[in-house]
């Protein structure tokens, strides 16, 4: 009997999920999503939605996850190992929202992210989407908060998303090099070098914080 319960209410909060309520926005995901940081249990059953079948409905699970961890990062902490085999997911939407969500929790996450470097390296480097690699920086410029050694860890990667894709995720790479700062400043000659041919940029946001880094290491 229990168990048919909890069958039924799994069912139920996927079904007030957008894909399921041919809702084509994702006011149905916000609204589930506040349903889940009220009643925390419930994301046990958003869970189940990562391996169903059905696309949209996976989809729309992880972006219940981004919305929470936007604002209740320490809701999603626990299920962060299951969200890694989404990363491999053929849906670009999946695959960034699954980033999205880990570049809200990366420093909470470090083993996990760690455990991942290697293909979070490999999108940077490789995926088609320019939001999947703008999220994917994104995680890896904050799992670079966490300690020194985590800080060392992003660095290579950050260095090697600018010199790949230049000006492309400058600014998302300059945010992540003060955060290698934050815990290795030695790195600060080196990240200095790399930036300030950035200060004659053509986007204004890439120009400002290539500035904000600057003044950072040179104050």
């Amino acid at each position: 009997m229990h168990a048919t319960i909890i069958k039924i209410n799994s069912m139920e909060i996927l079904n007030k999920l957008s894909s399921r309520q041919g809702d084509k926005t994702e006011k149905s995901n916000k609204i589930v999503a506040e349903k889940c940081i009220k009643n925390p249990k419930l994301l046990h059953d958003i869970v189940t939605g990562f391996k169903k079948d059905d696309k949209k409905l996976q989809s729309d699970c992880i972006e219940v996850f981004t919305i929470i961890s936007e604002q209740h990062p320490e809701l999603i902490v626990p299920y962060a190992d299951k969200i890694v085999p989404l990363l491999k997911s053929k849906e670009t939407k999946t695959k960034w929202e699954a980033l999205h969500t880990f570049s809200y929790i990366a420093d909470k996450v470090p083993e996990t992210i760690f455990s991942i470097l290697p293909e979070l390296q490999e999108l940077i480097e490789k995926d088609k989407s320019t939001i999947v690699r703008d999220y994917t920086i994104d995680t890896i410029a904050n799992y670079a908060k966490t300690d020194k050694e985590s800080a060392k860890n992003a660095f290579g990667i950050l260095k090697m998303a600018l010199n790949i894709w230049d000006e492309k995720h400058a600014k998302q790479v300059f945010k992540g090099f003060n955060n290698v700062l934050d815990n290795y400043p030695s790195y600060n000659t080196e990240i200095c070098m790399m930036v300030e041919p950035y200060l004659s940029a053509k986007k204004k946001i890439i120009v400002n914080e290539a500035k904000k880094v600057l003044k950072r290491i040179k104050s």
